[in-house]
């Protein structure tokens, strides 16, 4: 049936001690704490989540726990991680890109045997849920018809194409933004981003579980954004 197109590496701790503002996420990223990607300190309840993900080609034979160690050991803020304890861990692979065949003869995949998972913030439950709204109703009424041919199950799997071309779209923004520059690039994207303006259209049409409307508007309405959209822009027009 295939296999997704990317399968990223999460690693995650949980601590007590962190010191970050309440009720904000931290996010980090460059190359040498999160590669490609990004890492993040989200705040829950008593306790705060720290965490990072990058894919194995991207680690030069470091782990992800390295990158964790080098994230808390960065002069710039290493001072919100001194009074940390952690009291768990977690990791596992995260796997996005649809696979080729998602459903055959009598068989079908979902989450992230898929490969649902978003290529923006790795979060799968979401476009998980999606996927079972979408397929569910028709699928159920296939096995009350013991209908579950491959004629049929490929017709039903033609409802994922608005998904799938969706998720194609949201991996070019992060590649072009993210997965494809270096950390000067970064900076220089970061430098438009934090611009009162840019601030004001985030809050407003910004999404974290859908950023394609808030790239469009930043096309027509940041110039400075144009120059830096070009990859970008074709992930929106083409994916």
């Amino acid at each position: 049936m295939g296999r997704p197109k990317e399968m990223m590496i999460g690693f995650q701790i949980e601590v007590t001690g962190y010191e970050g503002d309440e009720g904000r996420l931290d996010m980090y990223t460059g190359r040498d704490i999160a590669p490609g990607y990004f890492a993040w300190a989200i705040p829950s309840g008593d306790s705060t989540r720290i965490g990072t993900w990058s894919r194995a080609d991207l680690l030069n034979g470091f782990s992800c726990e390295d990158l964790i160690d080098r994230l808390k050991s960065k002069k710039l803020w290493n001072h919100r991680f001194e009074n940390i304890t952690e009291i768990g861990r977690f990791v596992g692979p995260v796997p996005s890109g649809f696979v080729k065949k998602p459903m055959i003869e009598r068989v079908a995949l979902f989450g992230d045997a898929a490969g649902v998972c978003k290529p923006t913030t790795g979060g799968g439950i979401g476009p998980g849920f999606n996927q079972v709204d979408l397929l569910v109703p028709i699928l159920s009424k296939s096995i009350i018809n013991n209908d579950l041919s491959d004629i049929k199950m490929k017709k039903h799997s033609k409802l994922l194409k608005s998904m799938i071309s969706d998720q194609k779209r949201k991996k070019g923004l992060r590649d072009a933004f993210l997965s494809e520059s270096n950390d000067d690039e970064l900076n220089e994207i970061f430098s438009v981003w934090s611009r009162p303006e840019v601030i004001e259209l985030i809050n407003e049409v910004g999404e974290i579980e859908n950023p394609i409307p808030l790239g469009i508007r930043m096309l027509k309405e940041i110039p400075e954004f144009r120059k830096l959209a070009g990859k970008a822009a074709k992930a929106l027009i083409w994916g």
